[in-house]
C-alpha cells in the first residue's frame, strides 16, 4: 500500500493524530527504510511492514501513555519513542541507547523532522545521567525481559508512573515472574491489520504511603 492508503488506518485507530504527524510518520518510515536498515538498526526494509510492525505497533501504546516526560529504554532506531513523540509533539521525550550508530541516526531523524523537546543520550542503564524520580512513563520494545526493564525503570519513575513494554503474544513466563514480585501489572492485547497480535505489559509504580 502507499502512504496515502495507510493514513486512514492510522487515523481510525488513533484519532488524535494530526496531518502534520502523518507527514512526519511517512518521512520517518522513509528514513527507516533507507538509513536504519543499512545500519542494521531494523530488519525491515519494505514500506508496508515498516508502517505496520514498527509505526502502528509502537503507537498502540498511545492510549496508556500519560502526559509528562517519557523515557524510551534501548530505543535503537527510535522505537517506540519516535512514533509516540511524533503523535504527541508537545510532550518531553528522552531516547537512550548504548550504540553510537543508533544515536547518530536518531540525531539525524530529529533534525530532519524538526522535532523539539526531545533528548538523545548514548548511555547504558543504570546511569547517573538520568534524573531519578522524573519520568511519568518509560517505554520499551524488544529489548530484554520485562523484570529487568522494571528494575532499570523503577528508580527513574515518579510515584504513580508506569512502565509500558511491547511484547509478542507469548509472555506467560515473564508475567508469572512479575506476579511473583507482587507488582501491579495490567495486560492489554491488540491485533494489527495483518492479524499479527501483541500485548502491552503495563506496570505501575505505587505512590508512597
Amino acid at each position: 500500500m502507499s502512504p496515502k492508503d495507510w493514513w486512514p488506518i492510522f487515523k481510525e485507530r488513533f484519532p488524535e493524530l494530526s496531518e502534520e504527524a502523518g507527514s512526519r510518520l511517512v518521512n520517518y518510515a522513509t528514513l527507516l527504510e533507507t538509513m536504519a536498515y543499512p545500519l542494521g538498526l531494523t530488519n525491515l526494509r519494505e514500506r508496508d511492514p515498516i508502517f505496520e510492525r514498527h509505526l502502528l505497533d509502537s503507537l498502540e501504546l498511545l492510549p496508556y501513555l500519560p502526559a509528562g516526560p517519557v523515557l524510551d529504554i534501548g530505543t535503537g532506531a527510535g522505537l517506540p519513542g519516535l512514533p509516540l513523540k511524533i503523535a504527541r509533539p508537545q510532550e518531553e521525550f528522552w531516547l537512550v541507547d548504548s550504540r553510537r550508530k543508533a544515536i547518530s541516526f536518531l540525531e539525524y531523524v530529529i533534525a530532519s523532522l524538526k522535532l523539539t523537546s526531545i533528548k538523545v543520550l548514548k548511555i547504558r542503564l543504570p546511569s547517573p545521567d538520568l534524573p531519578q524520580g522524573y519520568f511519568k512513563a518509560a517505554v520499551s520494545r524488544a529489548v530484554t525481559e520485562t523484570k529487568i526493564l522494571w528494575s532499570l525503570a523503577q528508580p527513574l519513575l515518579v510515584p504513580g508512573g508506569k512502565l509500558l513494554v511491547l511484547k509478542g503474544p507469548k509472555v506467560q513466563k515473564e508475567l508469572q515472574e512479575l506476579r511473583d514480585l507482587k507488582l501491579e501489572v495490567r495486560i492489554h492485547s491488540y491485533r494489527l491489520p495483518s492479524g499479527r497480535s501483541g500485548k502491552i505489559v503495563e506496570i505501575l509504580k505505587g505512590s508512597p504511603s
